[in-house]
């Protein structure tokens, strides 16, 4: 019988989520300024392509980092219960 359990939400995993979305906004706010030159969120920003660029560089190294460390705590804690046997 197959053992299906939900993954469990920690305080850590809503940490990194909310550095995620920070990402995802920095990087769509960039593309979108490189693309249209129109701001996305931010009424001003970015204002120069180096700005844009920056925003877009920025955000997706974020979006991986988040992204990561999300999966890392879902790994640990899937290892830690399967350690204890659950």
């Amino acid at each position: 019988m197959q053992n299906n359990h939900r993954p469990q939400l920690t305080l850590k995993i809503m940490f990194y989520a909310a550095f995620d979305v920070l990402g995802i906004i920095l990087f769509a706010t960039g593309v979108m300024w490189l693309t249209r030159e129109q701001e996305l969120f931010v009424r001003g920003f970015p204002s120069s392509t180096w700005q844009a660029v920056a925003a877009t560089l920025i955000g997706l190294a974020l979006m991986i980092w988040a992204a990561a460390q999300i999966l890392r705590q879902l790994l640990h804690t899937a290892v830690s219960k399967a350690g204890n046997g659950q």
